[in-house]
């Protein structure tokens, strides 16, 4: 999130100096080096994609370029909802059809077994939820 406020978009690369490293290996040429759990969520990406092929580094942090037109949505906020459940929400600006694979990519990776939607919601579905978790 601070790199899309503080990052030079005009730059060649990106810095990376803030991206866990086993984000960073998972997508680059040598994902090997990542941990199992990463290595499993690219798998089940593709599987997910239908042979989606992973994101390398840059073009992913790339996506979160305010000036970015091919990402169709906008971060919004995480809340668990059960012991191994949560839920991400973002906002579409009212699309109800949006690109998310860089969303799905970051999901899987972090070690999402299944990843269900994206499902269109009205805020105030998102604010009940926060309310009774509160």
């Amino acid at each position: 999130m601070r790199l899309g406020s503080t990052a030079d978009f005009e730059q060649e690369s990106l810095p990376v100096d803030d991206v866990p490293d086993w984000f960073a290996a998972v997508s680059s040429q040598d994902p090997e080096q990542a941990p199992q759990f990463a290595r499993a969520g690219c798998d089940r990406y593709a599987e997910h994609t239908g042979g989606g092929r992973p994101w390398e580094l840059q073009d992913w942090l790339y996506r979160f370029d305010p000036d970015e037109d091919s990402r169709g949505w906008e971060w919004w906020d995480a809340a668990p909802v059960g012991p191994s459940r949560v839920h991400l929400w973002v906002d579409s600006w009212g699309e109800s059809f949006f690109g998310c694979q860089d969303l799905l990519w970051a999901a899987y990776v972090a070690g999402a077994v299944r990843v269900d939607g994206p499902a269109v919601q009205k805020s105030a579905v998102w604010s009940a939820e926060r309310n009774a978790s509160h």
